[in-house]
């Protein structure tokens, strides 16, 4: 794909908890800005279909689900909604949550989308955020994932996979954004961030 071609895009990146979800689905309302979170995609992928079939050799086998599959489910997905006139490449901007997820996926992606803009929504405070996520756990019902020591495993987990993925872009792309205020004020300060990388698209 020639340079020119590429999918412009913003990488969207949060702490478990830190409103990442809701940050994503707010600004994907924007006129401008496309959400597309990988778990989504994966769950609506039609188990019927070439790709379907692909992904339950793995899934039903309890094996992950290889780097090059991921991205090129998501490159298939991209092109349906061009196909379909729901993404305009010279209009829109990608809001990437959930890929690229592995180095290997940064390496994948690289030919297909220029970064414009990483976003981290950071909780500094991680026993806050611990505090944040038990709560939720317990009105939600899963007593499981109250557990303040498995909570703070995957925040663990998350920052270990998260920074080698960060590592393999420019430092200049990232901007933290404190995630340990009301969503409001979450939401003002990624917007600040991205209206500096795609008001031009406008």
């Amino acid at each position: 794909m020639p340079e020119n071609q590429l999918f412009p895009a913003v990488l969207l990146f949060g702490y478990p908890g830190s409103g990442k979800g809701t940050q994503g689905v707010v600004l994907g309302e924007m006129p401008n800005l496309l959400h597309l979170a990988m778990g989504d995609i994966f769950r609506a992928l039609d188990k019927e279909s070439d790709l379907g079939k692909e992904f339950l050799s793995y899934s039903t086998k309890g094996l992950l689900v290889p780097d090059d599959f991921t991205v090129r489910l998501w490159k298939q997905h991209v092109d349906g909604l061009a196909a379909s006139g729901k993404y305009d490449r010279d209009y829109h901007v990608l809001l990437l949550d959930g890929i690229p997820r592995t180095p290997a996926q940064v390496d994948l992606l690289k030919p297909l989308i220029e970064v414009k803009k990483i976003v981290h929504l950071v909780i500094e405070n991680e026993e806050a955020l611990v505090a944040r996520l038990s709560g939720r756990a317990k009105k939600s019902g899963r007593p499981d994932d109250a557990d303040p020591d498995v909570i703070r495993k995957r925040i663990a987990v998350y920052k270990e996979e998260t920074s080698p993925v960060l590592a393999g872009y420019d430092a200049a792309l990232l901007a933290n954004v404190n995630a340990d205020q009301h969503p409001l004020g979450v939401l003002r300060d990624v917007a600040d961030v991205l209206s500096q990388c795609v008001s031009g698209k406008i």
